[in-house]
């Protein structure tokens, strides 16, 4: 049974924990963590860990094979003494029987496993139209494949192109597999980061301890108070489109929008916090991206280990690859130099965003998501110079306030298009909520009690607005600094104020109880 990180389980797992880690000597600390990661895992079942354990012994071998062989490449031109072209060439010569009898083979097993765990459904539903029989392929799905995969690519690479070193450990490089903060969610680990901050000294720290579990109990609020009750809503218009219309469905768009915000942030707060417990910090995923004034900046702050995966493992490999580089000669030479930096802005940017909507959905609903932003960003770049020059001559200040309002609000309207592209489920659902949408005009639900009969009465929908307001003051609050460093500046009774403020709106207003199944965190299935 998986061991969920809203569940009281994890509570007095994470505790146990975090005493064995710190009463034993430091040099084994990272075995309990290494200990307390896999029955972690294994609490999500016996198959799924053992997939895991093998994709890292691959990973873990082709990477040690690497690494021997770029020593005894160094050894060699040394023992030579090769220089300029020689060292060049034998180089070149190793790197080409690492990528062909290494590095290829262990990641194209990696990817085919998250491809084949990802594709599966759409494989059997073609294997009933082809046979017209019910062919079940019973997919084990390891928990939080998507994650350890990329950052296990993310190793491989790293080691190939000589930018990491080898962990010559194999159970460390386990331990930065399957380290139970992040495995299920995120953030996508850079392994040479997060290696350094597992295996480094760590002595107790109250405060840090104190700010980690302030941190959870703020993603805990988040999650449970208003993501999971803004569920109940959207499931309730998403899954009935056909009886509800109008603004009914324009609330639900926006309903999920600061839900799935909710759902995400909260997530990272609570696996940072649990992380900071035991000293060791986790790469930020999460920076306010409603404060954004572009879609580009907007993905800079949203799941922003995903963005910089996408960025350096291909986005740069596409925009300095050799098939690349002669598709823009030619064009440059034919058509000139304006069109030439058109495609190599638009064929990496396009590549990406297809894989990034793969990434998240199999379904055709997200592969439109993928070319919607895909779109919109290279818009962004390629006219951005007809852009402002447009400015310009509508006499528009781009450097005032209320022009950055207006960007923000901006942003937000395209989020809010992506979520309607996805959100309902499949492209015809996200027509008929279109249609939906459109065919009346009913401002009357607020005052005739119709919105308060879909999942949320009046009550609900106040905690939810009141909610919203405090975390965006709260956001405001954080891009201007530590908060918890606020909080903790103040006196006794105000911290604790606060503290016991936060525990209680949990115990009061978390969806929770009897015949109440907590949802899962929603970037916990991508």
């Amino acid at each position: 049974m998986l061991m969920s990180y809203l569940s009281i389980v994890f509570i007095l797992f994470l505790i146990i924990t975090t005493l064995l880690y710190y009463l034993l000597p430091d040099r084994v600390r990272w075995c309990i963590l290494l200990l307390a990661s896999s029955v972690f895992y294994l609490c999500a079942g016996y198959d799924k860990f053992l997939i895991v354990i093998v994709t890292s012994v691959v990973i873990w071998t082709a990477s040690h094979v690497i690494s021997c062989q770029y020593n005894r490449m160094e050894q060699e031109i040394a023992e030579q003494g090769l220089s300029g072209k020689e060292k060049a060439a034998m180089l070149a010569k190793y790197k080409r029987k690492c990528r062909n009898f290494l590095l290829l083979p262990a990641l194209c097993l990696v990817i085919g496993v998250l491809a084949y765990c990802k594709f599966a459904t759409m494989l059997e539903e073609a294997l009933w139209n082809l046979f017209s029989y019910p062919i079940s392929l019973e997919v084990i799905v390891p928990l939080g494949i998507s994650y350890y995969t990329f950052s296990s690519i993310g190793y491989l690479l790293d080691v190939y192109w000589r930018k990491t070193k080898h962990i010559s450990n194999y159970f460390r490089f386990l331990l930065c597999v399957l380290y139970f903060p992040q495995i299920v969610q995120g953030p996508i680990a850079r392994y040479n980061r997060l290696e350094k901050e597992l295996f480094k000294e760590h002595t107790f720290d109250y405060k840090q301890v104190c700010f980690g579990m302030q941190l959870m109990l703020y993603g805990y609020a988040k999650k449970m108070i208003l993501a999971d009750r803004l569920a109940l809503y959207t499931s309730q218009v998403f899954g009935n489109l056909r009886s509800y219309e109008g603004l009914v469905v324009l609330i639900a768009i926006f309903a999920s929008v600061f839900q799935l915000y909710m759902d995400f942030s909260g997530c990272m707060d609570i696996v940072s916090g649990a992380s900071q417990i035991f000293g060791i910090p986790l790469d930020r995923n999460f920076q306010h991206p409603f404060f954004s004034t572009s879609t580009a900046e907007f993905w800079r702050r949203w799941h922003i280990t995903l963005g910089t995966w996408f960025k350096d493992y291909v986005y740069m490999p596409v925009a300095v690859s050799k098939w690349l580089i002669k598709l823009i000669t030619k064009i440059r030479n034919k058509f000139g130099k304006e069109p030439a930096k058109v495609v190599n802005t638009v064929i990496p940017l396009l590549i990406v965003w297809l894989l990034t909507g793969i990434w998240h959905g199999t379904g055709a609903d997200y592969v439109l998501w993928g070319l919607y932003y895909g779109g919109i960003i290279i818009c962004a770049t390629v006219f951005a110079g007809q852009y402002k020059r447009l400015a310009e001559i509508l006499h528009v200040d781009m450097t005032t306030k209320s022009y950055r309002v207006f960007q923000m609000v901006r942003t937000f309207f395209v989020f809010a298009g992506g979520r309607l592209l996805t959100a309902p489920g499949s492209v015809s659902n996200t027509v008929m909520a279109v249609r939906q949408m459109f065919r009346s005009f009913n401002p009357w639900i607020f005052w005739d009690g119709t919105l308060y009969g879909m999942g949320l009465d009046y009550k609900d929908w106040c905690v939810v607005i009141i909610g919203l307001l405090i975390v965006r003051r709260v956001s405001i609050l954080q891009e201007c600094g530590s908060v918890r460093e606020m909080i903790a500046s103040r006196n006794i009774v105000l911290r604790w104020l606060v503290y016991y403020g936060a525990f209680f709106a949990i115990l009061i207003f978390g969806m929770y109880g009897p015949g109440y199944n907590a949802s899962d965190f929603i970037y916990g299935n991508f």
